[in-house]
């Protein structure tokens, strides 16, 4: 069975590079991601392309430029679509510069390709082929929400070993990782600081507080 696409288009007023993205790559649908001042032209652009190509458009708006609405917007897009579609592809070609990069941070935690447009081409980014996201374990976010519970930093090992009921060892080994595995801390996902008495704070850093916030709305 071949694989359906769901394109998504991060609208920002060039609406050449919309249509370029769709020549360059099967899509089966399309969703336009607006700006509120964009919704006109999202709309004009949807309607032409319902006549004349029978494609299947929608239009989401996008209230802000902000990286942490973006992220959640793409997750939800990914996870509604997940079962009618097999390949998803954001077009940043016509995409303002905040928004194309909250666009290819998507990319980047959601393992969705990602390109931009030159002229007539379109270009891919080397976006990994594997969620970012899911490559954080269940056990891995429940530390990271305790963190967060806690005001976004723990003062010891000691203490988030009492909120999340994990041993110390345990604990080390999903925060500071080990040869086979990753921790928190290599992932970008919290800081660490040794404290008094040798202490190892910890803190969510931004990547982590938007790793939260982005699990939980999408």
């Amino acid at each position: 069975m071949p694989l359906r696409t769901l394109q998504v288009a991060i609208l920002g007023g060039d609406e050449d590079a919309v249509f370029v993205g769709l020549r360059n790559f099967p899509t089966h649908k399309l969703a336009l991601v607006v700006p509120t001042e964009e919704l006109d032209q999202a709309a004009e652009i949807s309607a032409k392309l319902k006549d004349t190509l029978k494609l299947d458009v929608s239009v989401v708006e996008v209230k802000d430029h902000s990286v942490h609405t973006m992220l959640g917007m793409i997750g939800q897009l990914v996870k509604k679509d997940t079962e009618d579609f097999q390949d998803f592809l954001i077009n940043l070609g016509s995409a303002s510069k905040d928004l194309a990069c909250a666009g290819l941070a998507a990319a980047f935690l959601y393992g969705v390709k990602a390109f931009y447009v030159t002229g007539d081409q379109a270009e891919m980014f080397p976006v990994m082929k594997f969620s970012y996201i899911r490559a954080i374990t269940e056990p891995k976010i429940e530390i990271l929400r305790a963190i967060e519970r806690s005001g976004g930093q723990v003062e010891s090992l000691e203490v988030l070993s009492g909120i999340v009921n994990y041993g110390k060892p345990l604990l080390s080994y999903h925060i500071r990782g080990s040869q086979d595995s990753r921790g928190l801390e290599s992932l970008g996902l919290v800081e660490i600081e040794r404290g008094k008495r040798g202490r190892l704070r910890v803190t969510l850093t931004a990547l982590g507080k938007t790793l939260l916030s982005t699990e939980a709305t999408s």
